[in-house]
């Protein structure tokens, strides 16, 4: 939609226009540089869902954005007046067409503003190892490592399978973590920390994931786009499918797109996992789903992340095959698809 020129241009005018408001009175010079930092973070959540033609993804972005902002002392109308800001400098800098739909845009995610937005706990009533999700997420808290794993290990002596501690033990508990520190509630380092345990414990059970699946001979990789650093989700969905009897290919986190296409080349799996959790690498999944449709016989391929759930059309626009909300989806729909 806009080049990164155009967008710098924006943001400085969108400051110009912020400094003329009451929010801004009383700034120092590090305010009006974080401000103006915030502003381009905007226009780049901003671009990339006018690049996917989503709404949605902007919505869901300025929602996320409020609930961060309120956590941490900012009123909202900081947040309102920065998107009026941008919607004032899009119409000096874009050309009328673009400025129109940037326009609407940035409207709808305004309206959305009109609500309140609460953050629900992801350990839910539904969960039938709630009680132990819960006690999981206070030896996370906690930085119990092992009293984290004594839990794990006797769910495992109790009978509980592996997909059931994935599905609601280490998924609800790592979609807390997230929520506790959108809310301003614990620290990047104890997310660090928490997305580090959880993946030494899945680490722990991968033995006996090899151990109880019957292979069928069928291979996939499983790969984050460059630039995303988020695996876990894609973690237990290539560990699902290897329940399952896949060999999985797992190259995790912030793979680069020519070294996925040579993985592909050289092991000719019949399925290619993408996860992208932030939104504006949803452009980088197009482009590698691009590069990797020209193969000579390219695998199926699925998509899944917190923008495709909150689109459920983005996965067709961006070229995939199939996408799943979950790994139990993910299972049913690889099983049908191949």
């Amino acid at each position: 939609m806009f080049k990164e020129f155009e967008l710098e241009k924006i943001a400085d005018k969108a400051m110009d226009e912020l400094l003329k408001t009451d929010i801004t009175q009383g700034y120092t010079l590090r305010d009006k540089k974080l401000c103006l930092q915030d502003l381009k973070y905007h226009l780049k959540y901003l671009k990339e869902a006018l690049d996917a033609s989503s709404p949605p993804l902007f919505n869901d972005y300025v929602i996320w954005a409020d609930i961060l902002l309120k956590s941490i002392g900012l009123p909202r109308e900081c947040l309102k007046e920065s998107l009026k800001a941008l919607k004032t400098a899009s119409k000096d800098v874009m050309d009328p067409r673009s400025y129109e739909k940037i326009s609407s845009y940035i409207t709808e995610a305004l309206n959305q503003l009109e609500k309140e937005h609460v953050l629900k706990s992801f350990i839910t009533d539904d969960n039938p190892l709630k009680k132990e999700a819960e006690d999981y997420l206070k030896f996370l808290l906690n930085a119990d490592t092992e009293g984290a794993r004594k839990l794990i290990k006797s769910l495992l002596d109790d009978g509980i399978k592996i997909s059931d501690i994935y599905l609601n033990i280490f998924e609800p508990a790592q979609y807390e973590i997230g929520r506790l520190w959108q809310m301003n509630m614990i620290t990047v380092a104890h997310e660090h920390y928490a997305t580090g345990l959880t993946q030494m414990l899945i680490a722990e059970l991968y033995p006996y994931i090899l151990e109880s699946a019957e292979k069928t001979g069928k291979t996939l990789v499983a790969t984050c786009i460059n630039n995303e650093l988020h695996e876990l989700g894609l973690r237990i969905v290539s560990d699902f499918l290897e329940m399952n009897g896949w060999n999985s290919i797992y190259l995790g986190a912030n793979t680069p797109q020519e070294s996925i296409i040579k993985i592909i080349q050289e092991h000719d799996p019949e399925l290619l996992l993408i996860s992208a959790t932030m939104t504006y690498n949803i452009g980088h999944v197009q482009k590698l789903i691009g590069k990797v449709k020209k193969l000579e016989k390219p695998p199926k391929i699925m998509v899944g992340g917190h923008p495709f759930n909150i689109d459920p059309e983005l996965w067709k626009r961006v070229g995939a095959d199939a996408h799943a909300t979950n790994a139990s989806m993910a299972v049913k729909i690889v099983d049908r698809m191949l």
